[in-house]
């Protein structure tokens, strides 16, 4: 019989140990915060008792905070994908916690008789400062570790690619990138033949140029593979690109799929095909209206038959796409090769 290890099951993440981390992180910060705003309130003169000033009124600071943190739902985030709606909450949750905890501070108000009535405004304004410092610090450090810090000391063991494409495509690909650590893929820069964003960074990721000057890219920066983020490109433009890759002897070209050309595409590194003769020889290019399908798809139940087959597993990953409430499988047989897309879309196979 199989034994838990005590210490793995220790180390092992769960939603209750995230927010037990943060609830105990966030005491000590919080303490640590009203004592360095005793400190400039009295422009740091050793010659006040600041335990004993902090130890009087720091139950208040932690309860108020606390309970506002937490009905903004800040316990809630993800610590790994922290982002500015996450920010946005953490801040108006302090701003929040000073107002109420300047209110219990007017004299004559219900609040007279606690040992904060009368505090100086500046305290209120100095600790909320270095509180939003320090917790929305905290909440970001991960994030910062691994995709700034982590990406500059990185082994570089993926390959050298340039994106072609610095839209919302070429951000989730170059996003999906630092997610798993460059293993694969490594982005050098990005062209793209929209002048405004010539120059720019995006994720830390220089824009070079237009996509005429990716020869010359490969040439200077030892560019191994070129990926094309850009969905609606024509087939000629794409055969110059392939052929500018291939005679720089870069062997690995890969391009976004056409059924992700819609409003909110999801996209990641596993989704990239490589280019088919029939993206090279301009196929004629069936216009697919994706806003009708995915308004005809959302929140319904679909049946499909022939689910177990390639053509059904197929169409199950291209309807999952559009948002259905659930999706039944018809199969006579389950021999499944194809992972069929999971979270918030159930599926039922019958």
């Amino acid at each position: 019989m199989l034994r838990n290890n005590p210490i793995k099951s220790l180390f092992r993440t769960s939603s209750l140990k995230r927010v037990a981390f943060f609830c105990v992180a966030d005491v000590v910060l919080i303490i640590l915060s009203l004592f360095l705003s005793f400190l400039f309130q009295f422009d740091l003169s050793m010659n006040i008792d600041y335990v004993g000033l902090v130890s009087e009124v720091v139950i208040f600071f932690i309860i108020i905070k606390i309970a506002v943190l937490a009905s903004f739902r800040v316990y809630g985030m993800s610590w790994r994908y922290v982002g500015i709606s996450d920010l946005l909450n953490i801040v108006l949750a302090l701003i929040l916690s000073e107002l109420l905890l300047i209110v219990m501070s007017i004299p004559n108000s219900i609040f007279s008789h606690v040992p904060i009535t009368g505090f100086p405004k500046r305290i209120f304004f100095v600790d909320g400062i270095i509180s939003l410092f320090f917790i929305a610090g905290l909440r970001i450090s991960k994030r910062l570790y691994l995709e700034v810090i982590r990406k500059r000391g990185f082994a570089k063991k993926g390959k050298r690619t340039i994106i072609l494409g610095a839209g919302n495509t070429g951000e989730m690909i170059l996003r999906d990138m630092t997610r798993l650590g460059y293993g694969e893929f490594y982005p050098v820069g990005l062209l793209d033949d929209d002048m405004s964003k010539v120059g720019a960074y995006i994720h830390g990721v220089k824009v070079y140029g237009k996509t005429d000057n990716l020869g010359k890219i490969i040439s200077e920066q030892g560019i191994e593979a070129v990926i094309v983020a850009i969905p609606t490109l024509n087939h000629k433009k794409l055969k110059d690109i392939y052929e500018v890759a291939k005679k720089a002897n870069v062997d690995t070209i890969k391009i976004v799929p056409r059924i992700y050309d819609f409003d909110t595409p999801d996209l990641n590194l596993k989704s990239l095909e490589d280019i088919s003769i029939e993206d090279l020889i301009g196929r004629q290019i069936v216009q697919i209206d994706y806003g009708v399908i995915k308004e005809f798809l959302k929140n319904k139940t679909v049946l499909i038959t022939g689910a177990g087959g390639s053509i059904g597993s197929e169409l199950v990953m291209q309807i999952c796409a559009f948002q259905p409430g659930k999706v039944l499988l018809l199969i006579s047989m389950i021999r499944i090769s194809t992972p069929w897309p999971s979270g918030s879309i159930s599926a039922t196979l019958i």
